[in-house]
């Protein structure tokens, strides 16, 4: 395992989808889906320090920790695949999730607007996602 790779455990996430029940309003998922574009264009276009500022303060400090010596620095080598376009975006509460076309990334709600929380991150069956950054 790659540092800085860890699981995502989503469990509580699908218990609020599945007994939510209410709808989203659309600027709200509009908003998701705004702040994980411009984290898919920024760490494209390897501007890591602006990809920084687009992270929830755990993850920062997680990829400045490990494999460090700076969130950008750490982010980097964590070498994100290429996120392509956005194919999906399932908001719950003050959770959500992005799936794009090589990427999935979990953002939550911040009084900053919307911070990823897990990049790099794909499906395993059966079991939570397997992602390359993330928080504790």
């Amino acid at each position: 395992m790659r540092p800085g790779r860890a699981s995502v455990v989503l469990l509580p996430v699908v218990a609020v989808a599945l007994t939510g029940g209410c709808s989203v309003p659309e600027d709200r998922v509009q908003a998701v889906t705004d702040a994980a574009e411009k984290f898919a264009r920024v760490s494209t276009a390897d501007d890591m320090a602006a990809a920084c500022t687009l992270l929830a303060p755990t993850v920062r400090e997680e990829l400045a920790d490990d494999p460090g010596p700076t969130c950008a620095d750490g982010l980097a080598e964590a070498d994100l695949p290429f996120a392509g376009a956005v194919r999906a975006t399932a908001v719950y509460g003050r959770q959500a999730q992005v799936t794009l076309d090589g990427d999935t990334f979990f953002l939550r709600s911040s009084p900053d607007g919307w911070l990823v929380t897990a990049a790099g991150c794909t499906p395993r069956t059966d079991r939570p996602y397997d992602c390359d950054v993330k928080g504790d």
